[in-house]
C-alpha cells in the first residue's frame, strides 16, 4: 500500500527540520560558492582596483572568454538568488497578513517554522527600507547594496537554519 504525501514508513528514517550537519553534494555546491560570489562583488565593490587583470582589459584571448562566462555564470546564479531573496522579502507582508487570524488564535493550525521564516522576513525588509532611507539622506548606496549582497550570498545558509 502506497503511502500518501507526508507519510513515512517504518522503514524509512525521518529527517529533522533543521539539519545543521553536511548536505547532499548536489545541494551543498550552494552553500559555498554564493558567499563567495557575494564577497568577491563586495571587494571589488569596495576596492575596483582589486579587478584581475584578465577581467578589465578586453577580451582578446580564449582565457579571457573562457573567465568571462565564469563571471557570466556566477552572476546568473547570484542574481536568481536574488530574486529568490526579493520575492520572498515582499511576500512576506502579504503572508503574515493572511495569516493574522490565525496568529491570533482565531484560525487553523500554523507551522511556527513557517511564521518564524517569514517574520524573519519582514524584519529584513524593514531593515532594507531604513537603509533605503539612511541612503537617500546620505546620498551613499554602498551600503544598501552590500547588505542586499551578503544577505543574498548567505540567503541558502540562513534559509536551511531557520527551516
Amino acid at each position: 500500500m502506497a503511502n500518501r504525501s507526508g507519510q513515512y514508513s517504518a522503514k524509512q528514517q525521518r529527517r529533522s527540520a533543521i539539519q545543521i550537519g553536511p548536505r547532499p553534494p548536489k545541494l551543498a555546491w550552494l552553500e559555498w560558492v554564493l558567499p563567495v560570489c557575494a564577497g568577491a562583488l563586495l571587494l571589488i565593490m569596495f576596492r575596483p582596483d582589486m579587478v584581475p587583470r584578465l577581467l578589465s582589459e578586453p577580451a582578446a584571448s580564449p582565457v579571457a572568454w573562457i573567465a568571462w562566462g565564469v563571471v557570466g555564470g556566477l552572476a546568473g546564479i547570484v542574481l536568481f538568488s536574488a530574486a529568490l531573496v526579493v520575492f520572498f522579502l515582499v511576500y512576506s507582508p502579504v503572508y503574515l497578513a493572511g495569516m493574522m487570524p490565525a496568529l491570533v488564535g482565531k484560525g487553523g493550525w500554523t507551522d511556527r517554522r513557517e511564521i518564524r521564516f517569514y517574520a524573519l522576513c519582514f524584519f529584513l525588509l524593514c531593515l532594507m527600507i531604513v537603509l533605503i532611507a539612511v541612503s537617500l539622506t546620505t546620498g551613499d548606496w554602498r551600503w544598501v547594496g552590500s547588505v542586499f549582497l551578503v544577505l543574498t550570498g548567505f540567503a541558502p545558509v540562513v534559509w536551511r537554519a531557520l527551516v
